[in-house]
């Protein structure tokens, strides 16, 4: 058996791959990310629970923040896209959408005393905590309801628009597939 080509395949390929996979990553970004900003916009504006009209870190404000990441191998885990969805930081804004979209998911016991907060112009409010975090996740779970123990809000939109995600996704899968074939029969053929 003669090899032909072989060499400049190779060469080829090495040359692509990172042209190639920037250009994945972009296509994928723009296709995914209006995608994940309707997840995220389906997230409610107003608190769910009443307790969370306030202006301390655990605050619900609403509409999160959007991230869509790429992978294209290797890594521990087989998955090329994940989404996420954060309502903020303790500087930048509130984390009760954070705490909200996991409510009931968590098994590790709670503080005994809240952090400090301001509340209605009050600063330094701190409460003592006797089961609160049941009776949260109880409301949270009474204000949207799910199946399973997946996240409330943006999860619950994510699983509900998962065949158009993978749709799109490997739509740009195949046509890296598609441009990288004809990269490689360009260089080997000359067409």
């Amino acid at each position: 058996m003669r090899v032909t080509g072989l060499k400049d395949t190779v060469a080829t390929l090495r040359k692509m791959d990172n042209e190639t996979q920037k250009q994945l990553r972009k296509d994928l970004r723009s296709t995914i990310k209006p995608v994940a900003q309707a997840i995220a916009n389906d997230v409610p504006q107003t608190p769910p629970l009443s307790g969370m009209n306030h202006n301390g870190v655990t605050r619900w404000t609403g509409v999160p923040k959007v991230g869509v990441q790429f992978r294209t191998g290797g890594g521990r885990t087989r998955a090329i896209l994940s989404m996420r969805f954060t309502g903020g930081t303790r500087g930048t804004g509130g984390i009760g959408f954070d705490y909200a979209e996991l409510a009931g998911s968590s098994r590790r016991p709670g503080a005994r005393f809240s952090k400090v907060y301001d509340r209605a112009g009050s600063p330094g409010v701190q409460h003592a905590i006797n089961g609160q975090g049941k009776a949260f996740n109880r409301g949270i779970r009474n204000a949207k309801q799910i199946r399973g123990r997946g996240g409330y809000f943006a999860y619950d939109s994510a699983v509900k628009n998962y065949p158009m995600i993978e749709g799109l996704g490997r739509r740009a899968i195949k046509k890296y597939e598609q441009d990288a074939n004809a990269a490689i029969r360009k260089a080997r053929f000359g067409f």
